[in-house]
Order: structure tokens, then sequence, then C-alpha cells
């Protein structure tokens, strides 16, 4: 990503790696709630975007987090608000999941398989591809990644991840 990008984050499982990955470098360089509320990543793209029109500004959310601001794509879209939108899409609170096996119980709210974030954001007016492979992503990346400081039209990439039952809350 360009030095000067601004990557938010509310995607709690991918956190570590995202750390240890994409540095920030500058101030603003890597933007994540504090206060464990959902929904925070995709209007604050938005917003962060339109107030710093210069920057590139990529959001990285899962799916669970996207559905409580999945309308921001709407303003995105009719803003012409040039964000990456990175979803992390396995179908379910992961990490909540996980917080409930920690405890010794079983989650008690549902998958929701059905669920497809890149119709949900064409809906919405947003241009989305889903993203099922590596090569599909990287290949996506090196088509956008070098636009985002110019871009005015927003993109959601819908990626396909698994669920890793061996990761710790």
């Amino acid at each position: 990503m360009p030095a000067d990008a601004v990557l938010l984050e509310e995607a709690p499982s991918a956190r570590p790696d995202l750390h240890r990955l994409v540095p920030a470098r500058n101030p603003l360089g890597f933007v994540s709630a504090a206060m464990g509320g959902l929904g925070f990543a995709l209007p604050a793209a938005v917003g962060l975007r339109m107030a710093l029109p210069a920057r590139p500004v990529v959001a990285v959310t899962g799916d669970g987090s996207a559905l409580y601001g999945l309308h921001a794509l709407w303003s995105a879209a009719h803003y012409r608000v040039g964000a990456l939108f990175l979803v992390l899409s396995n179908s379910r609170y992961a990490v909540l999941d996980r917080l409930a096996e920690h405890h010794g119980a079983k989650a008690p709210w549902p998958a929701f398989s059905e669920v497809d974030m890149s119709g949900l954001a064409r809906s919405l007016g947003c241009p989305s591809l889903r993203v099922e492979t590596y090569a599909e992503l990287t290949a996506a990346l090196d088509e956008v990644v070098p636009t985002l400081a110019v871009r005015e039209e927003p993109l959601l990439l819908d990626v396909t991840v698994a669920v890793d039952a061996d990761l710790q809350p």
C-alpha cells in the first residue's frame, strides 16, 4: 500500500496479521475502533476519504461487522468516494463464536451463509467483486492499489475466508 494510505480495521481475527504485514507509516496510517462496537469501518472509510481526498483509504472488515454499517456503501457510490473495502467473509461472527467456545458455550447466534456481501454492495450502487482464491485477490489488489489515490469509484472486494477453529480469542 502507498505510504500515505489510511487503513481502517474492523476485523479482530485479522488484526495481528494486519499489524504485522501493513505497518502504519504516517499519522492516521492505521485506524481502528477502541470500543468493541460493530459497524465502524465502512462509514469511517467513507468519511476519512471525503475529509482527506488525496489519501488512499482501505477498509478491512469482517462480514459480520460490515452488516452493521453496510449502508455507507450507498454514500460511497453516490458521493463518488474512491475507497477500497475489503470484506473478509466467513459467514459468521467468528471472534464471538470463539469467545463463546472459550467459555464452554455454543454460540447462540446462527451463521449467515446466505448473505451475499458482493450482491448487497451492488444493490447499494457500489461496484464489487467476489474473490475466492489467493490468485484472484492478488490480481484484484494489483489492479486497484496503484489507483487508490485517484479513484473516484468505490470498490468492495468480498473475500472468502475459512474459519480457523484453532485461533484463540
